[in-house]
């Protein structure tokens, strides 16, 4: 199989919204160095949904936590909207990943002392918006993802599924530049993987979320409009759905996956 760089959306085009440019990262010293990252040129344009797979150790949650801003990139260029967030001071982390960023963790992060319209809410109310504005945003697109049943329970009252579109809803209310999607299928069952995966497609298509996930998953990288690959810190190959119908694509991906080898899954 012919190892590829991304063709979909290079660095250096001008359509991108995110952009890495030669990143590497490396840890440890004195002898021991681990070089997580090696040489990382990708670009994601707006609209796309990325999926990142590689074996574990392969570097794909490095590359995601440092888009995140949770890592920092050893060297290379990481830009978001033209923006470098490589040189992103200590004091504005936090407002770019409030301001910019929507996260979706594997176990999905909600607030336990917070009710579901609560947690969805909470980057609206750190902003300041009006409460009027607030309970006309959560409302909506709680009705949009199937989570109006549970705007007024809490976390541990909610089905894992539940409490998934309750992160993916608070992920996309402030309507950030990018989602970040760490293994967000990793804790649940088939069936609630499966609806939390045609939330994820719905954001993407109708909603214009631009999306990047992590995912061991070959049927959840399925819903992606393109996989990339990462290889020992590398990227390996890069593919693309196009108009391809779901099963087309999952077996593209299959085949990739099978060329790895490693702990991938699939279904």
């Amino acid at each position: 199989m012919e190892n590829r760089k991304a063709t979909t959306a290079v660095a250096g085009s001008p359509s991108a919204l995110l952009e890495l440019s030669h990143v590497g990262k490396v840890y440890g010293g004195k002898g021991v160095i681990t070089k997580a990252l090696d040489d990382v040129s990708m670009a994601v344009r707006k609209g796309e949904f990325v999926a990142i797979m590689g074996p574990s150790g392969s570097g794909k949650s490095t590359l995601l936590n440092c888009v995140a801003t949770i890592d920092t990139a050893t060297s290379g260029t990481i830009t978001l909207g033209g923006r470098d967030v490589t040189r992103l001071r200590r004091a504005d982390l936090a407002k770019f990943r409030r301001d910019e960023l929507g996260f979706i963790f594997q176990d999905s992060n909600l607030l336990d002392t917070l009710t579901g319209f609560e947690n969805i809410a909470l980057a609206l109310t750190l902003r300041g918006e009006r409460p009027h504005k607030i309970e006309q945003s959560v409302n909506e697109l709680a009705r949009v993802l199937g989570v109006e049943e549970v705007l007024q329970k809490y976390p541990e009252q909610m089905s894992g599924g539940q409490r998934q579109r309750v992160a993916a809803a608070r992920a996309i209310v402030s309507g950030p530049q990018l989602i970040l999607a760490d293994e967000p299928t990793g804790a649940l069952d088939s069936k609630s993987s499966a609806v939390l995966l045609d939330v994820l497609e719905n954001m993407n298509k109708h909603m214009g979320a631009t999306i990047l996930m992590v995912t061991h998953d070959a049927f959840a990288a399925s819903y992606s409009t393109r996989t990339v690959f990462v290889r020992d810190g590398r990227l390996f190959n890069d593919i693309s759905r196009g108009d391809a119908p779901r099963n087309e694509y999952y077996q593209r991906i299959m085949e990739v996956m099978a060329f790895l080898g490693g702990d991938l899954d699939a279904r």
